[in-house]
């Protein structure tokens, strides 16, 4: 009898047990978010901030965490704290803008040369585009004041090398300072999966992203292990941009996709498939690539914009200024000193190349060797520029043991 009770007992204390935990779970996504589309949402603020709030939304069994600007928020009723290190803020209905009083300073960065340059430079990541740049230009943003920073893409890709680059830069150096979102004219490939730990997308009407394939060499798609390990990374970028992994696997490899939105929360819901979903978002046998019109409806997208004033209020600001012409400033023209200096190491080589194959068939030794000096010259440009940008060797399969076996064959020639 003692074992049926204590058996009870324990029993009882489970339950109950498993009550307290129900209940505070409850109590913790007790808070009410009112949209200005007349949804009325249960669950928690996560995390808010200058014209932003993450809410975690219950729907069944599942939360998930959603992104809204203060435009999109009538108020908020709170039944529990505000998040921890968040200041209380009004409500985004009484504020001026997303806080009253604040101006926000909203600086536009380049993420490879606008369609307005009319290709007058290059846009490849790692070699126009530099992490190092950006990297550099976070305290002419500070000095400024700026508040705000909008990624602005517009390339056509480049090396996985500078891809962990600026990964790393965007979720260190700038998350934490400034609200950084992307604007995307055109995003492809590692210009698509460079920002993503960013939360905000918002697009230009023409803007795209994807698809994101990788190539290494002679345009050999990745596979094996290499492709394995990017596809991790990507997840973990994933997680950074608080977005579903399967939106970037189905850029990245044939990945069947489908979508269903919520009618009641406007929560999406992806699957890795085209059966579950009502919207087919990648077919099979395809490669993902988000246009802007499908990329907002799928919430993926914040908003289309046509013009930074545009953006700004899709942003939610109703009062801003342009700010950040410095960092601005040295973005683009540290672009166009890459492109000077990738140019210069194409003309390099090609002379070098040339010079070394002429010396080569010369049989005079003195008339050889004054051939062979002018291609130690071209060499020594090599040297320079490399130096400058390891990237620019690397996209054209030179390395350190490239210059040494180079100085062996002058070597060669010259017995």
């Amino acid at each position: 009898m003692s074992r049926i009770t204590h058996s009870i007992r324990t029993l009882m204390f489970t339950l109950a047990a498993v009550a307290v935990l129900f209940a505070a779970a409850t109590q913790a996504l007790a808070d009410k978010l009112h949209l200005k589309d007349g949804r009325v949402l249960d669950g928690e603020v996560v995390r808010e901030g200058d014209g932003f709030v993450f809410f975690k939304v219950r729907v069944g069994s599942l939360e998930q965490e959603q992104f809204f600007t203060s435009d999109q928020i009538l108020k908020i009723e709170r039944d529990s704290a505000a998040p921890a290190g968040d200041k209380p803020r009004p409500d985004a209905a009484k504020a001026k803008g997303p806080t009253a009083g604040a101006t926000k300073r909203i600086a536009i960065l380049n993420f490879g040369a606008p369609s307005s340059w009319q290709g007058e430079i290059d846009d490849t990541v790692g070699i126009q585009v530099s992490a190092d740049a950006w990297r550099k230009a976070v305290p002419l943003l500070e000095k400024d004041g700026v508040t705000d920073v909008v990624v602005r893409i517009n390339s056509g890709g480049g090396l996985l090398l500078e891809l962990q680059r600026f990964l790393e830069v965007y979720e260190k150096e700038y998350k934490p300072r400034f609200r950084t979102v992307a604007w995307v004219e055109s995003a492809i490939s590692a210009a698509a999966m460079s920002p993503w730990c960013l939360e905000e997308f918002y697009f230009l009407p023409e803007g795209n992203i994807g698809a994101c394939t990788g190539f290494s060499g002679r345009l050999n798609a990745i596979k094996g292990v290499q492709l394995e390990l990017v596809l991790m990374q990507m997840e973990e970028a994933s997680k950074q941009g608080k977005r579903n992994p399967l939106i970037m696997r189905a850029m990245q490899i044939q990945q069947p996709l489908s979508a269903t939105i919520d009618p009641v929360t406007g929560q999406v819901s992806w699957f890795p498939d085209t059966k579950t979903g009502e919207i087919i978002v990648n077919p099979d046998g395809e490669v993902l690539t988000l246009t802007a019109g499908i990329a907002v409806r799928l919430k993926f997208g914040k908003a289309i914009a046509a013009t930074p004033d545009e953006l700004a209020r899709a942003m939610g600001y109703e009062e801003w200024e342009w700010a950040g012409r410095e960092a601005t400033a040295f973005i683009d023209r540290n672009m166009r000193e890459n492109d000077k200096a990738d140019k210069q190491w194409q003309v390099a080589y090609e002379k070098y190349e040339r010079t070394a194959q002429v010396a080569a068939q010369i049989q005079d030794r003195q008339r050889r060797g004054a051939e062979v000096g002018i291609a130690r010259r071209h060499l020594n440009e090599l040297k320079r520029l490399f130096s400058g940008n390891s990237n620019f060797a690397l996209m054209y399969g030179a390395d350190d043991e490239w210059f040494r076996e180079q100085e062996e064959r002058l070597r060669r020639i010259m017995r």
